[in-house]
């Protein structure tokens, strides 16, 4: 499978290196849906390769896409301010650039802030697209520590508790259509708040009512837990309470089901060195290596997001940590899948993103859901090594 991936990995950096040449990337600039994302894999590309021409290639459009940047005013994790600013620290971390920020960080701040504010006013914590992404850019930044505090007031005040506060859940929008109900998934809902507050305790940052939300919040994920060899998955889509709510198998991704839940309880246990939560994930977290059937789980194209390199992702990040090998060949398999999704014709390097069934897939070079992130994970298996992109999804 090796000789496949470099090939095929060849092939989606000479599509994204042509898009950006011809100007025919229309995307925005943020880091999960825009030019930033496909920065992203243009470094890490350039450093697999050894070539001088390839980091060239990404330094230039690092400083095309950087003279963009004092006009950015959208502040989210996954479209704007706060997940570039993520990601140009992470850059600096691991060396692939060195510019200096200082002169105007202050400014940016101060916007973000006053953004968490209106999103706390919103009870809008979704961390791709409100008040936790944010916070985790504040986490990572870690000079400022303060808006990482506000938001654990939001949370702990937003909660609806048991009358014992040892359940706590939050309601957000669920769908589009703006109904309000309890999402439990990683990408937008209660997983997510548990992942972020398990990063605050490992960063020893200390608030009296942290470790009190975040085993309210991990005892409603497992107030959610169902049989699975009946229902096809150990958690519904959303929550069980929710109004209309499909109780269904979930799906097998990044963004929503076990693969996500499962990976907050098992993440909280290893910083809380809680036996019980890691033993829970993990049971969990196995369990899921056996759904292979991609009808079944409603497997359609190959991204990140809700895709096979997804899943491929995690179940990477899930080795690395415990050296399993049930994992390791689940890693293996679901990237042998994703090879198997490149049949566009007309596609990039064969790829094409499901926009859903009544429209037509579409060629996409994002990080999110098309093929930068795709080529990422074919990086990650070509280096053999740790490679901590996945922190930029919670892994």
């Amino acid at each position: 499978m090796e000789n496949e991936i470099k090939i095929k990995l060849d092939e989606i950096a000479k599509c994204i290196m042509d898009g950006i040449e011809n100007n025919s990337i229309e995307n925005e600039n943020g880091l999960y849906n825009g030019k930033f994302g496909i920065l992203l894999f243009l470094y890490y590309y350039s450093e697999y390769t050894d070539n001088q021409i390839f980091r060239s290639f990404a330094d230039g459009f690092a400083e095309k896409i950087l003279d963009e940047l004092w006009t950015e005013r959208i502040p989210t994790f996954c479209s704007g301010l706060s997940g570039i600013l993520y990601l140009i620290v992470f850059l600096r971390e691991q060396c692939f650039i060195d510019i200096d920020i200082e002169e105007v960080e202050n400014d940016f701040h101060l916007y973000l802030n006053n953004c968490i504010d209106r999103f706390i006013d919103e009870r809008k914590y979704d961390y791709m697209h409100g008040a936790l992404g944010i916070g985790l850019y504040f986490l990572k930044h870690k000079r400022d520590i303060q808006p990482v505090l506000k938001l654990i007031d939001f949370l702990f005040d937003t909660a609806e508790k048991n009358d014992e506060n040892t359940i706590f859940k939050w309601k957000c929008v669920i769908n589009k259509e703006g109904d309000i109900g309890y999402n439990i998934a990683l990408s937008h809902g209660i997983s997510s708040i548990v992942l972020f507050l398990s990063r605050v305790f490992a960063a020893h940052i200390e608030h009296d009512k942290l470790y009190m939300i975040l085993e309210g919040a991990i005892n409603y994920l497992l107030s959610q837990e169902r049989n699975a060899e009946q229902y096809g998955s150990f958690f519904p889509s959303q929550s069980s309470e929710n109004e209309n709510a499909y109780l269904g198998c979930s799906r097998l991704a990044w963004c929503y089901g076990d693969l996500g839940v499962a990976y907050s309880i098992w993440y909280a246990g290893k910083a809380l060195n809680n036996k019980a939560w890691i033993d829970k994930g993990l049971n969990i977290l196995t369990y899921s290596t056996k759904r292979k059937n991609s009808k079944d789980n409603l497997l359609v194209d190959a991204g990140l997001c809700h895709g096979s390199a997804g899943i491929a992702m995690v179940y990477n990040r899930l080795f690395i940590e415990t050296e399993n090998p049930v994992f390791m060949e689940a890693y293996h398999y679901w990237l042998g899948q994703t090879m198997l999704y490149a049949t566009y014709s007309d596609g990039l390097a064969g790829y094409k993103t499901y926009q859903g069934p009544e429209k037509e897939s579409e060629c996409d070079y994002n990080l999110l859901t098309g093929v930068s992130g795709i080529g990422l994970m074919f990086l990650s298996y070509l280096f053999n090594e740790n490679r901590a992109w996945d922190e930029m999804f919670l892994l």
